[in-house]
């Protein structure tokens, strides 16, 4: 699921592609500026990642999925806030069996960012700000209706190859996305108790720990370490930083268009290009957007301080789910051995 797509299509074929998407989003956001925009370049990114385009059919599951998603979270929330444990035990079993789904029929990532976000923020939202948490979860939904549309007009104008050699994410064998669909829901679990039954508030660092624990969400998550937290904040922070500062000096939108543009270039041609560092730039790219789009929107504009606890939050997000990773993958590690000496045990007591 996590990471790109891979295709018999050329590395700067493919950064084109995703520079072209990624700006145009920018510019809806600067031009429209619904709320939670900021988050809708990372979404037309994750599309872009991709070998191929959605279908028609795959664009209207991605918006009804992300739909439905966002009113069950709504309604579900304001059913059972009255009883926080029951809510977070009902919302531990959809994530896990919608995120199985996700991954046994090979279904873009943005599928299961939808679900994540209509199954976390959403609910927390109800709790904390119920009146805007409608407004919130029609922002959202325009977020991937940007996203699908971007996507397609890039790969209009910059077509895929006619037979790639993966279209899209594969479908997954069922024991191994058991596996992966229980261990992200069990990182997701504390960020459910946390926000829902102890009132935490942070909701920006709920939203950046949903968004990266769906890149994240592969085998190998846990033992990518702190190479995540730097990148997001290396990679995606220089960048992002540079980009704001040429843009306060020259707050111009074909300006912005152009350097975002390019911006996107270099990160799409180490993402695609792949080797060691391609999953780095990839986290990096994601903190880019997440970064950028928040201190561009005019609504959400941000000062020197406001910027750097955009970039804390970005860092215990990302820090939170390496850590949480590393303690299932560890606790994975410990049961089969554990299995392994109870049989042994039980040999001998047989025997």
């Amino acid at each position: 699921m996590a990471g790109p797509a891979p295709s018999n299509e050329s590395t700067g074929r493919r950064a084109l592609r995703l520079a072209l998407g990624v700006a145009l989003t920018f510019v809806a956001t600067q031009l429209i500026g619904w709320p939670m925009a900021q988050v809708a370049p990372m979404f037309a990114g994750f599309l872009l990642q991709e070998a191929a385009p959605q279908s028609v059919q795959q664009g209207l599951r991605i918006l009804v999925t992300a739909l439905l998603a966002i009113v069950g979270g709504y309604l579900s929330a304001l059913l059972l806030l009255p009883y926080p444990v029951v809510l977070v035990l009902v919302f531990i079993l959809v994530i896990f069996r919608l995120y199985l789904h996700v991954l046994t029929a090979g279904l873009p990532i943005l599928v299961f960012a939808g679900i994540l976000i209509g199954a976390l923020v959403i609910p927390v939202l109800v709790q904390l700000l119920p009146e805007v948490a409608f407004i919130a979860g029609f922002g959202l939904l325009m977020n991937f209706a940007v996203a699908v549309l971007a996507a397609w007009v890039a790969f209009l104008v910059i077509p895929a190859p006619e037979a790639p050699s993966a279209p899209a994410h594969g479908a997954m064998p069922h024991a191994e996305a058991i596996s992966i669909a229980a261990t992200l829901t069990a990182v997701v679990t504390p960020l459910l108790i946390g926000y829902l039954v102890y009132g935490w508030t942070d909701i920006l660092t709920l939203v950046y720990a949903v968004l990266f624990a769906v890149g994240m969400s592969s085998a190998a998550s846990g033992q990518m370490g702190w190479k995540s937290v730097t990148a997001n904040l290396v990679y995606g922070g220089v960048a992002m930083l540079l980009v704001f500062e040429l843009l306060v000096m020259v707050p111009n939108l074909a300006f912005m268009i152009v350097l975002v543009f390019m911006m996107c270039v270099i990160f799409g041609s180490r993402i695609f290009g792949g080797g060691p560092q391609a999953a780095a730039w990839a986290s990096g790219f994601n903190g880019f957007l997440i970064l950028l789009g928040g201190a561009l929107l005019s609504e959400d504009a941000v000062s020197g301080a406001k910027l750097l606890d955009r970039v804390i939050q970005i860092f215990v997000a990302t820090a939170y789910l390496v850590f949480a990773y590393r303690v299932a993958d560890l606790i994975k590690s410990i049961i089969p051995s554990w299995r392994a000496l109870l049989r042994s045990r039980a040999a001998t007591s047989a025997g």
